[in-house]
């Protein structure tokens, strides 16, 4: 996961729900793993998370329209934001004018973004009801959206990111992209371009 692939090939392997999205470059989303707490009161308040009620560590992960993990952080303690991770890692570095990044509405990352880059992210209610084109905004989104969603059940499914030990704290960043590296060597989360990742060696 050294290089992030271009929008141009991303659209090579497109699967229909991106077809409002189709200069997608990337699609964002962060995940927190619980860990012991540490000794130092500092790095306590740090790792700990206010929406999980732990002390956790928390890590960035990018996925390709077509649903293979592209990019993924180290962890970082549980109480950063994601638009603090966002910035911090670099992954906005690659991006190139015209590239699309789809995020969840807590990634308020617009002022952050490259020039002649996009941000989408689900509208916020700012009335008592959305309009029929929010709706219709926010649907199609999600329909996108949704395979983060289910590639970060994957990734959680390894037991070593079931909760991070004191003894691996200073390997945690590695562990993680190393299982983030390991989803992509399963089936294909999206059964429509599962034809592309068939071998067709005949040897």
């Amino acid at each position: 996961m050294n290089t992030v692939p271009s929008q141009n090939k991303n659209q090579n392997c497109l699967p229909e729900c991106f077809n409002n999205f189709q200069n997608c470059r990337i699609t964002l989303d962060c995940t927190e793993i619980s860990c012991d707490i540490p000794k130092s009161l500092l790095d306590q308040k740090l790792t700990y998370s206010s929406y999980k009620n732990k002390n956790t560590l928390k890590g960035l992960i990018g996925v390709a329209p077509n649903g293979l993990i592209t990019y993924s952080s180290k962890l970082y303690p549980g109480s950063t934001s994601d638009k603090k991770i966002v910035g911090h890692c670099g992954v906005l570095n690659i991006l190139q004018p015209g590239d699309l990044v789809l995020a969840d509405k807590g990634f308020l990352i617009s002022d952050l973004m490259p020039p002649e880059t996009s941000l989408n992210i689900q509208p916020f209610l700012m009335s008592p009801q959305f309009t029929p084109s929010e709706v219709l905004k926010t649907k199609s989104i999600a329909r996108a959206r949704i395979h983060v969603e289910r590639v970060m059940i994957r990734l959680k499914k390894f037991k070593i990111l079931t909760h991070i030990p004191k003894a691996l704290y200073t390997k945690s960043s590695l562990v993680f992209q190393l299982c983030a590296a390991l989803v992509n060597f399963q089936n294909p989360i999206i059964k429509e371009v599962e034809h592309l990742f068939v071998n067709n060696d005949k040897t």
